[in-house]
């Protein structure tokens, strides 16, 4: 019985390659190509069965929130394995600097690998909040009953569970594989503080996060051109919103800390470097020169963030997040400008 239970205790999580990733890995082109040929087949699919099946109960609202569903259909499942993607090549692009010890090849082996139900746990949570975005605004009609809805909103039923099955798991995976890259950047032995140039890849994957996590955000915010949503809306910008800023900062929570530790040596050298040379000048041993050059490269050790973000990043930050605005404001002109010059 003595070796089951240690054969127990040791045991490592199953963890396999997620079923949407194989898939969009065995399809010709890259998970953004797919994405762009999925959308106009979904809704040619649609329109097609809309001038087949001549619903009366159809409304141009029910059109315009169906064509959001199709489009989130097709962009979210790409964004998820566009993420599986990214992070592979950032974590192996990294591994001469994370060092090649037991600890991180185990987590690099992991990259891009989940456990199944953890991805079916995640999927289901999308689920459940998608029949709460539904009950909440749904208006006239029963939502769960079948015979009550019309052609789009049969669309929208089917299509609804199965993109926020998907951004679910695109959230889960998201703060997954941040994770073990700020596992990965902790294990490094020292870090030159004059040369953070090998640890871009870290800001450009935060980067990355952010923009698929706007990306859907942007979609999604289509629907306040619906009366209805304002509260949902609400509610989701908080959560993307969330989720955006963790997909910043944690892939580099791990060589903040290094960062932070560096600097701190550094600053620590400084000061006995300064007391060191005080004590010269006092007993006129040393000059000015040396003094003044180490208050300078104390200047410079203090200047350097510990989150390793500079300008031009912030920056693009803000402007993802201003993503999703732009693309209400720009849904709203577009409908504007078709109710005055389309009959």
């Amino acid at each position: 019985m003595q070796p089951s239970k240690r054969q127990k205790t040791t045991a490592k999580p199953h963890f396999i390659t997620p079923l949407t990733f194989r898939v969009y890995s065995w399809l010709p082109g890259n998970p953004a190509s797919i994405g762009i040929s999925v959308a106009p087949l979904l809704i040619i699919t649609f329109l097609l069965t809309r001038s087949i099946v001549d619903d009366p109960t159809n409304t141009e609202g029910d059109f315009r929130l169906s064509l959001i569903h199709i489009l989130l259909t097709a962009l979210v499942p790409s964004a998820y394995a566009y993420l599986l993607s990214a992070t592979k090549e950032v974590a192996h692009s990294l591994e001469p600097v994370f060092g090649r010890d037991a600890k991180n090849q185990l987590i690099l082996s992991e990259i891009g690998k989940h456990s199944g139900w953890k991805l079916l746990l995640a999927a289901f949570v999308g689920v459940l909040i998608n029949l709460y975005a539904t009950a909440l605004t749904t208006v006239g009609s029963d939502p769960w009953v079948w015979q009550e809805q019309s052609l789009d909103a049969r669309w929208m039923r089917i299509l609804g569970p199965m993109f926020c099955g998907w951004m679910g798991c695109l959230f889960y995976v998201l703060v997954a594989e941040s994770s073990r890259l700020s596992s990965l950047s902790s294990s490094i032995a020292s870090i030159d503080l004059l040369d953070l140039q090998p640890y871009k890849p870290l800001i450009r994957q935060g980067l990355t996060n952010v923009l698929l996590v706007v990306g859907i955000a942007s979609i999604v915010s289509l629907f306040l051109l619906e009366p209805g949503f304002g509260t949902l809306l609400i509610q989701l910008s908080i959560l993307f919103t969330l989720f955006a800023s963790i997909g910043l900062m944690l892939p580099l929570s791990g060589i903040r800390k290094k960062i932070e530790k560096a600097k701190q040596r550094e600053l620590n050298w400084c000061k006995d470097a300064l007391k060191s040379t005080r004590n010269q000048i006092k007993s006129g041993d040393a000059g000015n020169q040396s003094f003044t050059e180490v208050v300078a490269y104390k200047a410079l050790i203090e200047s350097i963030r510990n989150w390793p973000f500079d300008s031009p990043t912030l920056a693009r930050f803000a402007l993802y997040l201003l993503i999703p605005l732009c693309s209400t404001f720009g849904g709203a002109f577009v409908e504007r400008w078709l109710d005055i010059f389309v009959p």
